[in-house]
């Protein structure tokens, strides 16, 4: 089974995202295309991961590795230290959803552990509008067989 942050993990959760269909058209339609942007621990030698992707409707309509964040020309990119990420999703694994101040919408607002980049203020409000459709694609690696 692939793993976060391959772009495999993430089209598993798009398929479970079709599965649960009602959950995201409840929310609304959401139009975005982002990048998930993986900065390495201290400790590791790797360099950035980063995926690509498009939410077109309520469908995860495209997920792809990125090289060039410019080609790919997202609304906006979230980005933060592997070990952010790792738990908010053991908290997800374990509890179907993050502590409240360990969402996306938490910890981007405070711009310290997760931050948002985009060069243009209109596009990357993007992430505001629809974060509530982004935390419950996020939810849904409860539900990824390990």
């Amino acid at each position: 089974m692939p793993s976060f942050p391959e772009a495999r993990w993430f089209q598993t959760l798009g398929q479970l995202m079709q599965t649960e269909g009602e959950l995201f058209r409840r929310l609304g339609y959401a139009e975005t295309r982002f990048a998930v942007r993986i900065i390495p621990d201290n400790n590791s030698n790797g360099g950035d991961r980063i995926v690509g992707l498009t939410i077109d409707g309520y469908q995860l309509s495209e997920v792809k590795p990125i090289a060039d964040l410019n080609e790919f020309d997202p609304d906006f990119v979230i980005c933060g230290k592997r070990e952010i990420w790792d738990r908010m999703l053991q908290e997800i694994a374990e509890h179907g959803r993050p502590e409240l101040r360990h969402t996306l919408s938490s910890l981007a607002l405070v711009g310290e552990e997760l931050w948002l980049e985009s060069t243009d203020q209109l596009r990357e409000d993007k992430f505001y509008r629809f974060n509530q459709t982004l935390q419950e694609l996020l939810n849904l690696a409860s539900k990824v067989p390990e």
